[in-house]
């Protein structure tokens, strides 16, 4: 698909990305999504062979959990390093990358994906999930080690960052033993950043 040409409005050239899909030539452009720095990504056939990690980085620390619903705010990308410094020896990349998809999806509180079923959000989402994992190098499908250390940050976030609550979160781990302490959106893209430079692999 050819790349967007600039295009004049009011006598100013618009500016696109060179990586950008001509969306004039897009059959259905609502499958097409403009990210921060001008990229796009087809939803339905992902390439993210020219993105780099703030494509994903910046939209996680602008995405507060829980849809907002925090005492304090709290991004995604400070629960992936939560959740990253959790993870076990080995695993420590794989669960900083664990979110990467909400980058473009947002984030699914979980009783939303339990309404709408879990089957249905995985399947919508996997081509996603894939591309960026092989562009980006971690495991997918999540492995459990993974999966554990995303339920201690959320059995963390829970105690931490949520009004007091009675619904019973069966079968989460114990939580982290230390507090969390809320970072704002431009602070929790420096972390998410310093640690995925530091743990990607060579």
């Amino acid at each position: 698909m050819k790349k967007a040409a600039p295009k004049k409005r009011g006598g100013s050239p618009r500016i696109t990305h060179p990586d950008q899909l001509d969306l004039l030539d897009v059959p259905e452009p609502t499958a097409v999504m403009i990210t921060y720095s001008g990229r796009t990504v087809d939803l339905e056939q992902p390439d993210f062979g020219p993105f780099d990690i703030e494509d994903i980085a910046r939209p996680l620390a602008y995405q507060c959990r829980f849809v907002g619903n925090t005492q304090r705010f709290f991004s995604v990308a400070q629960h992936c390093v939560l959740a990253s410094r959790l993870a076990p020896e080995g695993y420590a990349y794989d669960a900083l990358m664990h979110d990467s998809e909400e980058a473009f999806t947002g984030d699914w509180p979980t009783p939303w994906k339990v309404r709408i079923g879990r089957d249905a959000i995985r399947q919508a989402v996997e081509p996603i999930k894939s591309a960026l994992a092989q562009r980006f190098g971690f495991r997918h499908p999540e492995p459990k080690a993974v999966k554990l250390a995303d339920q201690r940050a959320l059995a963390t976030e829970l105690r931490d960052l949520c009004a007091p609550h009675r619904v019973n979160w069966r079968d989460l781990p114990d939580p982290d033993e230390a507090a969390i302490v809320p970072l704002g959106p431009e602070e929790a893209l420096a972390d998410f950043l310093e640690h995925y430079r530091r743990l990607k692999p060579a």
